[in-house]
Order: structure tokens, then sequence, then C-alpha cells
């Protein structure tokens, strides 16, 4: 009761005062706000030192990894034109050139590129010395592709078990210095959880993480630019036997895959996915209140009211530095204003005074 008290005598009964006080920590957020950003990297998505993490980049530091994208290659499905037609095998040499000639693509590995023991009869260590491929001059291609096919190795890895669908691994280049940035981190992280770092440290650690984040903006939007080069590639690859794809055109099909594309493709569902939903929840919003309380002012301070708490959220992270990947926490705040129709009612009663 005495809160209660306390809460109209000094918000409700003084609204001039109240709408000053929140105007004026308002336009204090807003300046903090344009710092907000969405991250859905490892590093908001894993937690500060999280033991599989952590163990997955000591394999990766022992034993070296790079970055790669998967294609999958699907032919025709006629006798023309499968992986013992020479039409296909040009098309996907072609393919592999045109993927070979991106600045950011390190090398490209093909079911053109699988070794072939079993082509022909000379002995096994000349075999082994100068191996065949399907992309050779003197290659049998019905016997090279039985036998990849027929390879517990190669099958449902290389190649799929019907035979029409092949694999292609294109890795990137490595970026060095995010490499180094990312050990750099790491090192801050575990003397960090040990208790280890000293105030200079600290410090040092603060300005670090502002130029390990521009840098890493950087590399995403890098890499947003490298996954749209690459479906700009395949959406013009032409079919086995022609110089230019038609929109009739549906073979091959190929479709892209691999861990850089889907971080780029999260963010860029998020980002979208902010504007139809919200634009969605807004106008639900306005079409509720306006049919419970049929009055524009009613209408209009809720709305202040959840766009205020909104860019509460928007200051903390953009003032504290967090990244957030969870936006679903400002429509939870909508929800938790609009449950409280009673109040808005009497508060809407009093600023109408």
């Amino acid at each position: 009761m005495i809160l209660n008290k306390l809460y109209k005598n000094l918000i409700i009964t003084k609204p001039k005062f109240t709408l000053s006080i929140l105007l004026i920590l308002l336009l204090t957020f807003g300046y903090y706000s344009k710092n907000f950003q969405l991250d859905a990297s490892s590093d908001t998505l894993l937690l500060e030192n999280d033991p599989d993490l952590k163990y997955l980049r000591e394999v990766n530091n022992n034993y070296g990894t790079k970055d790669f994208l998967v294609l999958t290659y699907s032919h025709f499905p006629n006798e023309d034109y499968n992986f013992k037609s020479e039409n296909t095998i040009k098309n996907i040499g072609l393919l592999k050139n045109s993927l070979e000639n991106l600045s950011w693509v390190d090398s490209v590995i093909t079911i053109l590129d699988v070794p072939l023991l079993k082509n022909n009869d000379d002995p096994l260590s000349e075999r082994i010395r100068n191996y065949k491929t399907l992309s050779s001059n003197d290659v049998d291609l019905e016997r090279g592709f039985d036998e990849i096919i027929d390879s517990p190795i190669y099958k449902n890895f290389v190649i799929s078990e019907d035979g029409e669908t092949s694999g292609i691994l294109v890795y990137i280049k490595p970026d060095l210095k995010l490499a180094e940035f990312v050990k750099t981190k790491n090192d801050f992280l575990d003397r960090k959880s040990k208790g280890l770092l000293t105030a200079n440290e600290n410090n040092k650690y603060k300005a670090f993480l502002k130029e390990y984040d521009l840098y890493k903006k950087a590399f995403n939007k890098q890499n947003h630019q490298n996954i749209n080069e690459i479906r700009e590639i395949i959406e013009v690859h032409p079919p086995p036997g022609k110089f230019k794809r038609s929109n009739s055109d549906i073979y091959p099909v190929i479709h892209l895959g691999g861990i850089p594309m889907i971080a780029d493709d999260m963010m860029t569902f998020i980002k979208n996915d902010i504007v139809v939903f919200g634009g969605g929840v807004f106008l639900f919003i306005v079409f509720t209140l306006w049919f419970v309380f049929r009055s524009f002012l009613w209408v209009l301070v809720p709305l202040l009211s959840c766009f205020f708490c909104s860019f509460n959220y928007d200051w903390f992270f953009g003032f504290s530095g967090v990244e957030s990947n969870s936006y679903i926490i400002k429509f939870y705040c909508i929800n938790v204003n609009l449950n409280n129709g009673n109040e808005y009612s009497y508060e809407c009663e009093i600023f109408a005074i």
C-alpha cells in the first residue's frame, strides 16, 4: 500500500514531470543505442571458455583446419548426361574453374580429383605412381565411375549411393589476422577465468575487444559478399553441353551449404525477421488496443511505453558492448506491457486530465 501510494503521488499525479524525466532518459539512452548490434557467431552463441569449443580449438591448432563450403551437384537424369558422360565431366570442370577463380577460394575438390586405381591393368605400383582421374584424357569413364560408386571410401561421401549427386568442397583461404585475434582473445579469457588478469591487462583486454569487434564486422561483411559471389556462379552455371543457362534449364541442380553460409544466412534471416515480425506485432498491437479502448490516447500511451522499454534494451546492449543474438527479449517486453492493460487504463485517465 505504501509503495502504491508513493507511486501515485510521485508518478501518476505529476504527468508533466514524469514525461520530462522519461524524455531525458530516452534521449540519453538513444545516444548509446546506436552501438546496438546483432551477432550469431560462436562468440555469442557459446559461453565464454566453453569446454567443447576449447577442445575443438585445441584440435584445430594441433592438426590444422580450413573453413569450407559444400556444393552438391545433381546431373540430368539421362544416360547422355550422367557422371559417365564426357559433357557432364567437362561441365563439372567448368564449375570448378569458375570457383577457383574467386580470389578468396584456396582450393576446390570435386569428383574429378578422385584417384582411380582400377582404370587399367598396369602393375599396382605403376597405377599408384601415375594414377588417373575422371578428367584424364585416356580414362575409361565407365570403369572409373564404377570404381568410385562401388568404393566403400567414396560412396556416400564423394558421390551418392544412387550415383546421381556428387559433392564439391570449396576450401576458403584462412584469415591469419582473424586467427591471431581469436588466439589473443582466448588467452585473455583463459587468464581471466583463472583470476590471473591484472588491472593493466584488463584495460588492454577492453581495448583489444574494440579492435577485435571492428575487424570481425569487416570479416562478416566480406563473408556475406563471398556467399553472394558463389551463389551468382551457381545461378548462371550452364547445363552440360551448353555455354549459357536459359530460364527453361533445370539441371544441373546445385545446392550450397557449409558453416560460413549458415552463419551468414542466420544473420540475414534474423534481420529480415525483425522487420517482418516487428511490423506484424506493431499492427497487431495497434488493432488490439483500438478494439479494446476505442481511444487514440489509449493506443498511443501503451505504444510509447513499449517503445521506451524496447529502447532500454538497445541502450543496455549498446552501452555494455554486449552483442545480442536474442531480439525476442524485446518483444517479450511488449507482451509484459500489454498484460498490464488495467494499469494503462488508469494511467491514461490521469494523463487525460
